[in-house]
């Protein structure tokens, strides 16, 4: 993906920009698209803002993986839906999504004349045999507006520099960007942050070489933990991301319960399905962003609590 520098704007992080996207791409009782379950600022981008909110929720298929419902989403686009938040790869389920089901969005926000914002900020975490497609080169006839996010937040974990970049195909959008970003009287020009960012981009490519087989490394300690206790938990297999998305609906309890259960029992501080919307019922996301060691302890106190169950 060639992108000119005249098409980049930085931006003081990759939430700050689903607001600003929310008041640049559309007004006042415009319809906003997110796809639940999902990182919950999509939620509070829309609703803080006076839009209206649109769930398309994704569908937990036999296979164990998540899938856009297409007919569902050309729906809310009829009921006035003017743009759609992406989030690409896809926070909590680990979807990376194939360049087939990115041109099927495409050519519904072609038809229905809908924007676009993609949240691609875990787009270098992505597992072996998946790829991840940025939106804006799917579409090289320009008839979709789309704006793309980026961060090395995530990537190099460096969230505390608050910085991102926003890339644009189009100058009115940019502005209105620009305009959004005024009202919240916020800076992106902390030398600090830019001398980051810039040596993560330019000198990240062996650490991120070897993070992305450390990830790799974690995973495969929590898949080989839960496998005894496949009848109470249930790991989605992710595509990307750094996050582990539990189907805890085996355990029979309810959210409050679960969630007791994760405190109190295995001692763990997981983040509870509810908080990411529709489709969050019973399950919990695992952030695997960190020692083995850690994950280790995890896998074990989790495991022990479960044996219990049984």
């Amino acid at each position: 993906w060639v992108i000119s520098p005249a098409d980049v704007m930085l931006a003081p992080g990759v939430v700050p920009s689903l607001h600003a996207a929310v008041l640049a791409m559309t007004a006042a009782d415009d319809g906003v698209i997110i796809q639940p379950p999902i990182y919950p600022p999509f939620y509070s981008a829309v609703r803080h803002h006076g839009r209206r909110l649109l769930e398309n929720p994704l569908q937990l298929a036999a296979d164990g993986r998540y899938h856009m419902d297409l007919d569902h989403l050309e729906d809310c686009m009829r009921q006035g839906g003017r743009l759609l938040l992406l989030c690409s790869p896809h926070n909590p389920t680990g979807r990376v999504w194939t360049a087939q089901e990115l041109d099927q969005v495409l050519d519904l926000c072609q038809r229905y004349d809908v924007a676009l914002f993609s949240d691609d900020i875990h787009a270098d975490l992505v597992r072996p045999k998946h790829h991840h497609h940025p939106m804006a080169l799917q579409s090289d006839s320009g008839n979709v507006r789309i704006v793309t996010a980026v961060a090395p937040s995530k990537t190099f974990n460096i969230p505390g520099l608050g910085l991102s970049a926003l890339i644009f195909q189009d100058t009115p959008t940019r502005q209105a960007f620009q305009k959004a970003f005024d009202l919240f009287q916020v800076s992106t020009t902390h030398p600090l942050s830019l001398a980051g960012f810039e040596a993560a981009y330019r000198h990240g490519d062996h650490w991120l070489d070897a993070l992305l087989d450390y990830l790799e490394q974690g995973r495969q300690l929590l898949t080989e933990g839960l496998a005894p206790h496949q009848q109470f938990i249930r790991l989605i297999e992710a595509e990307g991301t750094y996050l582990a998305w539990l189907d805890c609906c085996g355990m029979h309890l309810s959210d409050a319960a679960l969630k007791q259960f994760m405190v109190d029992k295995a001692r763990l501080g997981l983040n509870p399905g509810p908080s990411f919307g529709q489709g969050g019922a019973g399950f919990m996301r695992m952030n695997l962003g960190t020692r083995h060691a850690l994950i280790h302890q995890a896998v074990a106190q989790l495991g022990e609590a479960l044996s219990a169950l049984a």
